[in-house]
């Protein structure tokens, strides 16, 4: 009986992080420069990523930081928009509601927001990164596309951009990138990004440091190559220390211990349960689909009086 469990979870565990038929990223290394380029490619989709996107986009940062030709990773979205975040698709698998299928144990949620988030998930392996990361960003930055752009080395981004993470409005916040908000951009502006889940425009994320600077979306590309030159002229063991002592810097000031309560955070919040009158995503995707939900979530948050609690 045991190994028939342990096979179903290696079952879904595969399921789960399952790569998509195409790359999501496309990789691209300039060696006479230096620099190595990740460019998210589902622009059909507003380059949501599903877990096994996110697992790939791993992979190419890896695989940037143990190349020796590499001094600069550059990360960009194609299409309208940076990313908007994980694949709504799949929140269903992370959160599915109490019903006729079981709920997965609290120790597989574990080990699939540790696999995310962990020790060599996405973010950590972005945030440790010995190489000098530029986010170059453009329309919506949401999700898991806002943390990444948070945690690189530089943010630079267009007019248009928004920056949010939308989970905040689904299942609360999380840790994992939380103690670094504090650090970027203080903590009341955290809280009321957490509270209140409104996107924060290019103008004002320079003003409260989350970006370095923003610039018409036509002049993007050229001011990125511009920041990414002059790094290219450091030398390359001055980068890889350099960054090697900045995580230092972060795990003294409680950055990683955050990320660590995050991977539980991201595990109890699969228990979440929904009151009367909540925006329920789950059985907002269960029921109209992916665009339905979105419609109805837009809908439900439009300013207007709240709704009132109903008592038990």
């Amino acid at each position: 009986m045991a190994i028939k469990k342990q096979e179903s979870y290696q079952i879904a565990d595969a399921k789960f992080f399952q790569k998509s038929e195409k790359p999501y990223c496309i990789y691209e290394v300039d060696r006479e420069k230096g620099i190595a380029t990740i460019t998210f490619n589902k622009p059909e989709k507003l380059n949501a990523a599903t877990p096994g996107d996110l697992l790939e986009l791993r992979d190419r940062v890896i695989d940037a930081e143990e190349d020796t030709d590499v001094k600069v990773v550059v990360f960009k979205g194609s299409g309208k928009c940076f990313s908007t975040g994980i694949d709504l698709d799949w929140i269903k698998q992370a959160y599915n509601e109490k019903g006729k299928e079981r709920r997965p144990s609290q120790r597989y949620r574990h080990a699939r927001a540790d696999k995310l988030y962990g020790l060599r998930g996405f973010y950590q392996v972005v945030m440790t990164c010995l190489k000098a990361t530029v986010a170059q960003v453009h329309g919506q930055c949401y999700g898991t596309g806002f943390q990444l752009a948070a945690v690189c080395d530089i943010t630079i981004a267009s007019d248009d951009a928004e920056f949010t993470d939308p989970t905040y409005r689904y299942i609360g916040a999380s840790p994992v990138d939380m103690v670094l908000l504090f650090h970027t951009i203080g903590l009341k502006r955290t809280k009321e990004m957490m509270l209140t889940g409104r996107p924060i425009g290019a103008k004002e994320a320079v003003e409260a440091g989350l970006i370095n600077r923003a610039v018409p979306k036509a002049k993007l590309d050229e001011e990125v190559q511009k920041v990414v030159d002059m790094i290219c002229r450091q030398p390359y063991d001055a980068i890889v220390t350099g960054k090697a002592c900045f995580e230092t810097a972060m795990d003294i000031s409680g950055v990683a211990a955050g990320i660590y309560a995050g991977v539980e955070e991201q595990t109890w919040q699969t228990n979440i349960q929904f009151q009367p009158g909540d925006f329920n995503l789950l059985k907002s995707l269960k029921a109209k689909g992916t665009s339905g939900a979105i419609e109805e979530e837009k809908s439900y948050f439009k300013e207007k009086p709240a709704k009132q609690l109903k008592k038990k």
